[in-house]
């Protein structure tokens, strides 16, 4: 069964949408077969891969999610499955999904809703990653419900650590109480310029707030002015100028993920073994 990772923060702006695409793309790249679900009433992932009007969707997840609270029929895959240029399989998303809460308000176990859909599909991945909403409440309850592993991108800036605590008890309850498999794989530090004194001491609070136990990635991913013009273009930064410093560190990021989700599965193929 495919992984699927959370793409999270409860601040918007912090490079998640960026994020997102890339490591699809990327991963997609490296021949693996990736859905990406865009699960932000902003629907960035949506026009950045390609839909230039998401509101004219016939399906998105939001018409997804209200067949599953109304107990319908979900969608042939073809109506709502649009793959990219790289090969990915974006799930799209438009300004429906703002109403999410309100159509979660009297359902019954609401905060499962995205797991039932993403249980129908996660076979048919190697990896399923989403590109979830800045906000606290039942949308993040939903992703981390859903999710193997979270990765959580955080902006190089002095604030970086606002909200974080808040952010962390909510995991630990959800690991804790619903899903044990849980795990944050990682904190990404994303428009960081790494000679600043800012960058070291953004690190430096991170760190020291989250603990040894969370993992801040190696791969830092640095400021530049070529992200937004990539957007713009409605290309990853991979696809738009390779050779970015900004694209190199997105690659190696992958390869770092990779890596780490083959030793998970040689340590379990060892145990299994014992």
């Amino acid at each position: 069964m495919g992984k699927v990772w959370g793409i999270v923060n409860r601040k918007g702006g912090v490079g998640k949408t960026t994020t997102a695409i890339t490591l699809s793309h990327l991963l997609s790249k490296e021949g693996y077969k990736v859905a990406l679900i865009d699960f932000d009433g902003q629907r960035h992932s949506t026009i950045v891969s390609g839909v230039t009007e998401p509101e004219k969707l016939s399906v998105s997840i939001y018409e997804i999610l209200k067949c599953i609270v109304m107990e319908e029929e979900i969608p042939a895959r073809e109506d709502y499955v649009i793959t990219t240029d790289s090969g990915v399989d974006l799930i799209p998303s438009n300004n429906k999904l703002d109403s999410f809460e309100k159509l979660m308000s009297d359902t019954t176990f609401a905060e499962y809703k995205l797991k039932e859909f993403v249980d129908t599909i996660r076979e048919d991945y190697d990896y399923i990653l989403i590109d979830c909403m800045p906000k606290m409440g039942t949308p993040m309850i939903n992703v981390m419900i859903c999710c193997d592993g979270l990765i959580i991108p955080v902006q190089s800036e002095p604030l970086a650590v606002e909200g974080m605590g808040e952010f962390l008890r909510a995991f630990h309850k959800i690991k804790s109480n619903v899903n044990a498999k849980l795990e944050v794989i990682g904190i990404l530090i994303t428009m960081d310029s790494e000679r600043t004194r800012v960058s070291k001491r953004v690190k430096a609070q991170l760190q020291q707030a989250l603990g040894e136990k969370v993992r801040i990635f190696t791969n830092c991913i640095p400021r530049s002015t070529r992200v937004p013009d990539a957007t713009d273009a409605g290309m990853t930064i991979c696809e738009y100028e390779p050779e970015n410093a900004a694209s190199k560190a997105y690659y190696k990021l992958v390869k770092e993920l990779i890596k780490d989700g083959s030793q998970d599965t040689e340590s379990a193929d060892t145990q299994f073994s014992a």
